[in-house]
Order: C-alpha cells, then structure tokens, then sequence
C-alpha cells in the first residue's frame, strides 16, 4: 500500500511539472523519461527489449558488431629459380626392412621341414613381398649352441634353404633370394641358461631357454 502512494504521488508530481507521456517504452515529462526514486526509468506496457534506450537501459542495447578491414597487399611474385643445363635428380629407396622368425614356429627341435604355422607365416610374408618391388630377400638362419659347431652350421643352412624353396614356389623370383648360416656363432641368450644342466635332448628346460638362439632373419631389399 505505502509503494502505490508513493508512486501515485510522484505520477502527481509530475503532472503538476507537466504532461506526462505514455508513448513509446517509456513515460516521459517535457522530453524527459519519468524515473522513480532509485532513478529508473518508468515503463510503459508496451515495452520490450528491443526497445530499450541507451538512456534508461543501457545494458540491454547491443552495440553494433565492428568489424575491422585490412587491406593485405598481394604477394609478390615469386623469384624465377635459376635454370641449369643440367639437372641431377637422385633418388633413394628406404632402408632394407627386416623380419625375425623364431624357428620355434618354423621348425621342430633340431628339424628341418616346415611346420603348417611356419608355413603360414611364409605365405602371409610371399602376400606382402609379390605386392612389393623387391630388390633382393635373404634368409639366414641361427642355431643354439647344442651340437658340435660342424653340425649346428649344416642345419642352418638346410633351415635357410627349406625357407628359399617355399617362398621360390611362391611366387618369389630364385634370383632374388640368398641364404646364409651363422650356426651357432650368434646367440642372443647371453648365457642365462648356463645354469639349467646339461646339453641334452631330455633336458626340456634347456630347450625351451635356447629357443630364442634357434631363429631365422628374412632380410628384405625394396620399395
């Protein structure tokens, strides 16, 4: 009740100054907006934000957006490289790429003929190589150091050979392939199975540690 008094009598007050105005957003009196005792403005029932002034709410009228123009100059011309009479162009394959295989897939203990998982990692391997421009492939085979040196550098090479004549009926060109042996004189165990007994057919676990020893690396040359 005090409120509507209130602003009866400033709307008295008012009028008494001059007209009041209920135009627009806003009443106004001799030009001016009629704004209560905290100093805002007065709205009419026809207001709406997008009538907002910057005078009685300024916090509602959006500036407009600036949008800022640069004039870029056009790049110049680029210089004409100098023109020799002769140009050399060389160009290098990449590395040659290589692939281990442990003859634990491969081979059987001390075998020499292909196992089926052996002969399926070949034909994945024959897949990728007719797919590229080989340059040379080379299969050289690793032994462990069970049996005499003579014996290990033989089976070797007949391992190295089994994998030439599968991937030649491959599809592979023979005059791509070479195989080498290092027998035994490569290990990759570093002894940690000096401690498991003696070199014996029956002694698994001796076996079983010197598998890593007993691989084959395909080497393969292309692009």
């Amino acid at each position: 009740m005090q409120t509507s008094l209130k602003l009866s009598f400033i709307a008295v007050a008012f009028a008494a100054a001059g007209a009041v105005h209920a135009e627009g957003a806003y009443l106004s009196a001799g030009g001016q907006p009629v704004r209560s005792a905290s100093g805002e403005c007065w709205r009419t029932g026809a207001w709406t934000p997008q009538g907002a002034t910057t005078q009685c709410d300024p916090q509602l009228v959006v500036a407009p957006a600036r949008v800022d123009i640069v004039e870029t100059p056009a790049p110049a011309a680029a210089a004409e490289a100098p023109r020799s009479e002769k140009t050399s162009l060389e160009v290098q394959g990449p590395a040659p790429r290589r692939v281990a295989f442990s003859t634990e897939v491969l081979f059987d203990f001390d075998g020499t003929e292909l196992r089926a998982d052996g002969r399926k990692v070949l034909d994945d391997l024959a897949q990728k190589l007719l797919a590229a421009e080989l340059e040379s492939v080379a299969a050289t085979a690793h032994t462990d150091r069970m049996g005499d040196d003579a014996y290990n550098e033989g089976l070797a090479l007949r391992r190295a050979d089994a994998i030439r004549t599968y991937l030649v009926g491959k599809g592979i060109p023979e005059k791509l392939m070479r195989v080498d042996s290092k027998g035994e004189r490569e290990p990759v165990t570093a002894g940690r199975c000096d401690a498991l007994g003696e070199e014996s057919r029956q002694n698994s676990n001796l076996i079983a540690c010197l598998q890593p020893d007993r691989r084959v690396e395909i080497e393969v040359s292309g692009r």
